[in-house]
């Protein structure tokens, strides 16, 4: 008898697994939405979401703190020292080629992508996904796209996105994605326009409140509401740039030529064409010596920045906040900007997440955005990627205490 109800139990508790609701998660990047923003207006939309959910103190980005690298980290949950994604534009010597966040023939080239991005841990296990213009989204990374994806334009307006993530999450069941990922180019675009602390980006950080008010009223609407976890986040904050405090480093350079292409602002990585020991040293005494930055050789990028391949160049070159490096002393034309060290408060962005499985009026401590993909893999209850020299470092049990248990 207590064989049969044993047996019994089993197969309640199979079908039970069986026939439960699937869990969804949503996750949108309002990008480059600093920590505090929420601090410097009224945002009831961001208030309801923490005292109904979690919210964090801050979430650290990668290094460099720049987009295309801390949204991929966040895909992947590996720093771009892993990802190979160094920057939002950058040179690979072993390709001989520049990736440009402008260059669509780059973006959608899959070579250019290490690790394994959600939607790919996802589609491989049967678990349908879909992107609304998140980094590498666009590229067959391992030969595979999401169930649905749309490629970047910045025209579509920011209502018409969410209408269409709505839409996408009322489809029959057997065509639904499980995984949504949506991206906002605000507040981010306005912070480089107008700084940090001007009243006119609080005026942005208001009508970001409002998108967010929108996608919770669309949450709300949707017939799978009490199944969807809503995660928030943005790849990094923003800080104010000083006027003529631009470091124009070729007025150091022994021979620019014999440095590639690099690009100006928080972050330069120098490729020398001549690599000789003579030449890294001479250069690397010269670097040393400019004022409001540091420089490292390769072998001397601090382990923190988890930053070390090939794409990373001879140099790395680190302005001090609020400063920008140059090559021809131009003046920098925005008001703000990022990609400093992740360690700079003010490159800290947001986290935010709600739902059935996660905690109500919960904070927890700064982190780094690193742990989102084994979270999301949790919610997903899919086995995150592993075993692999490209893998992720972020931990589950980082963010473990939010989950409703």
């Amino acid at each position: 008898m207590n064989r049969k109800i044993l047996l019994l139990a089993i197969l309640l508790s199979i079908c039970f697994v069986l026939f439960a609701e699937k869990p969804y998660v949503l996750m949108v990047s309002f990008d480059g939405f600093r920590y505090d923003y929420t601090e410097k207006t009224d945002t009831p939309n961001f208030d309801y979401l923490r005292d109904n959910g979690t919210k964090a103190e801050s979430m650290q980005s990668v290094f460099p703190s720049k987009t295309f690298p801390n949204h991929y980290s966040l895909a992947t949950g590996a720093y771009a020292g892993t990802h190979m994604l160094v920057s939002n534009s950058f040179y690979d010597p072993q390709f001989d080629e520049f990736y440009s966040i402008g260059d669509p023939t780059k973006v959608t080239d899959p070579k250019w992508y290490k690790s394994e991005p959600i939607w790919v841990t996802a589609e491989r296990q049967d678990v349908r996904t879909a992107s609304y213009f998140w980094v590498g989204s666009e590229a067959p990374i391992k030969g595979i796209l999401p169930s649905i994806v749309k490629e970047y334009d910045h025209g579509f307006s920011y209502e018409a996105r969410i209408d269409s993530v709505m839409t996408w999450l009322q489809l029959p069941e057997e065509i639904r994605p499980y995984l949504v990922m949506l991206y906002f180019d605000q507040p981010d675009s306005d912070g480089h326009k107008f700084g940090p602390e001007n009243p006119e980006l609080h005026k942005t950080i208001k009508y970001m409140d409002g998108i967010l008010g929108k996608i919770l009223q669309g949450i709300q609407e949707l017939p799978i509401a009490d199944d969807l976890n809503l995660i928030l986040v943005s790849d990094h904050g923003m800080t104010s740039v000083g006027i003529g405090q631009t470091i124009n480093i070729s007025e150091f350079l022994p021979d620019p030529k014999n440095v590639r292409k690099y690009f100006r602002g928080p972050v330069s990585l120098l490729h020398l064409i001549d690599k000789s020991p003579d030449k890294i040293a001479e250069l690397d005494e010269i670097l040393k010596s400019i004022p409001h930055m540091q420089a490292f050789k390769y072998n001397e990028i601090p382990e923190r920045f988890h930053f070390q391949n090939r794409n990373s160049g001879d140099f790395v070159l680190v302005a001090d906040e609020g400063w920008i490096i140059s090559s021809d002393g131009r003046a920098y034309n925005s008001a703000g900007t990022h990609g400093y060290d992740p360690a700079v408060k003010n490159m800290h962005g947001i986290f935010y997440a709600m739902g059935p499985d996660i905690k109500s009026n919960y904070k927890i401590s700064t982190f780094e955005n690193i742990n989102v993909y084994p979270l999301i893999c949790e919610l997903l209850q899919i086995e995150p990627y592993k075993d692999a020299p490209d893998a992720p470092e972020g931990k589950l049990e980082v963010l473990e205490e939010i989950l409703v248990k």
